[in-house]
């Protein structure tokens, strides 16, 4: 059970996991100490005590893995909180980019009380995760028949291919030279009466092939050394489709989160994940994140899109932005609410029963996702949403209390996922597959999106995944181990 759960004990798991907690608590005092003297490290403090606490459950033996639930969680702390935090204190790149990005005009001190609500919040999402509770068993799979696998990613591709093909066709094409921007932008928080439709089943259609992708990988781990020419192939078609919606709608983050699915499975699978090649996957992710953020600009911006891509380049484009969880939004949700924001009370969560309902079937849907609601409301910003992420939004909903209570809830929460889905590495490469396609990033959607976002998303996601392998089933299989002896 417990190998199952993370990593493989180690005699180095637990001297390495302390040793790094402590590096982070002290490089987090000694910036604390400076803060005295110039509050702007208030952010660099903030984020090397964030990284202290999200590096807490690698202290244990049994560590998470390089690819698990926890490890998202760890991601977007890492790039929003630590990673920023330097930069804001640093005040790199330029005084002006930042103000309009994040301080929007105000002073250190504002960040100060919002600080201790972040870390509070952390440190109970860690408390949860930590918690020693009777935790369920590891999900039961059905065998898998080969032909019956590829049939099904056969049928998802085509599918896929078909609904990418309507998508684009209604949201603009390729016509032009719009290559990467937001093809369906709310006009206002009230949609009713504005024709408005975001396209969610095509989209959602067309995202099957990142599932398939996932499939066809696990059939090239599955099948003889001879015979895996054909998963190849279809792998890597499926991958094609799959980027094709991220790309013309100019989403960012799930396109990235694609390019990491086949890394994910090699790890899993027990394979040796070459550093050369790990490079390049994080190069192309940052790259696609440069590219696509340049072809959302229009006119002689564009052109910077063809420049080579630099260093500080491919980090500016994966650091300075407003996704992942950061002390700035939630400073500004936290001042924000009661004045400008009412108290949510629970509704940014509960509106996401609604999301499977189609708006051609209910024009008058409310806005679902918060973040529009933010993005207009704190940033100006009448296109593309801010999400709120895990302490802001949990503030927004219930104050201080929602932020002790629902972070350890949903730590918790996370580490329940873990114990039913995290698979064994070099295991059986189906159920690798369910984790990676199903709830493995629903963490990094929780913790620095949104929580209704990350509950709906993660279920759904684990639910499709769990369709398909039950589509590909041995049945002759399954019936035998039905009999009773």
């Amino acid at each position: 059970m417990s190998g199952h759960l993370s990593q493989p004990r180690g005699p180095f798991a637990r001297p390495v996991g302390v040793f790094a907690v402590a590096a982070a608590a002290l490089a987090a005092s000694l910036a604390t100490a400076a803060m005295l003297r110039d509050e702007r490290f208030v952010f660099l403090a903030t984020g090397l005590w964030a990284l202290a606490l999200m590096l807490v459950p690698y202290a244990r033996a049994e560590r998470p893995g390089l690819f698990s639930v926890w490890s998202f969680v760890v991601l977007t702390v890492g790039i929003g909180v630590t990673a920023r935090g330097v930069c804001l204190t640093l005040g790199y790149p330029e005084a002006g980019r930042l103000d309009e990005l994040y301080f929007r005009g105000r002073e250190a001190a504002f960040f100060f009380e919002p600080a201790l609500a972040l870390l509070t919040g952390l440190g109970m999402l860690v408390l949860g995760h930590e918690w020693r509770v009777r935790r369920p068993g590891p999900v039961d799979l059905a065998p898998v028949c080969p032909d019956r696998l590829r049939l099904v990613c056969v049928a998802v591709l085509v599918v896929s291919a078909a609904a990418t093909w309507l998508y684009v066709s209604r949201t603009g094409g390729w016509q032009g030279g719009d290559w990467s921007g937001k093809r369906t932008p709310i006009p206002g928080l009230d949609v009713a009466g504005t024709g408005y439709q975001s396209h969610g089943g095509l989209r959602f259609a067309a995202s099957l092939a990142g599932f398939g992708h996932v499939l066809a990988v696990a059939g090239w781990f599955a099948a003889p050394a001879g015979r895996r020419i054909g998963w190849a192939v279809l792998a890597a078609a499926l991958l094609l489709v799959a980027v094709a919606v991220p790309f013309h709608a100019s989403l960012r983050t799930p396109l990235v989160l694609l390019l990491v699915l086949p890394a994910a499975m090699v790890h899993l699978a027990g394979r040796r994940i070459r550093p050369a090649a790990l490079a390049a996957t994080v190069v192309a992710a940052l790259l696609a994140i440069q590219v696509m953020t340049v072809l959302r600009n229009s006119g002689s911006d564009r052109d910077a899109a063809i420049d080579p891509p630099t260093p500080a380049a491919l980090f500016d484009a994966a650091v300075l932005n407003r996704n992942q969880i950061e002390l700035p939004k939630t400073a500004h949700l936290y001042h924000a609410v009661p004045r400008e924001l009412p108290v949510a009370w629970g509704a940014t969560v509960a509106r996401w029963v609604l999301a499977p309902i189609p708006r051609s079937l209910w024009p008058d849907k409310p806005v679902i996702q918060p973040g529009p609601i933010v993005g207009q409301t704190l940033y100006d910003q009448p296109i593309a949403g801010v999400p709120p992420s895990l302490v802001g939004e949990l503030f927004w909903n219930f104050h201080w209390p929602g932020v002790i209570i629902g972070a350890f809830l949903i730590g918790l929460a996370l580490r329940m996922v873990e114990a039913v889905f995290q698979p064994i590495r070099g295991g059986d490469p189906m159920r690798a597959a369910l984790f990676v396609a199903g709830p493995m990033t629903m963490g990094f959607e929780m913790v620095g999106g949104s929580i209704g976002s990350g509950l709906f998303r993660g279920c759904l996601q684990t639910a499709v995944m769990l369709g398909l392998l039950w589509l590909a089933q041995d049945l002759s299989r399954v019936r035998h181990s039905s009999v009773p002896r």
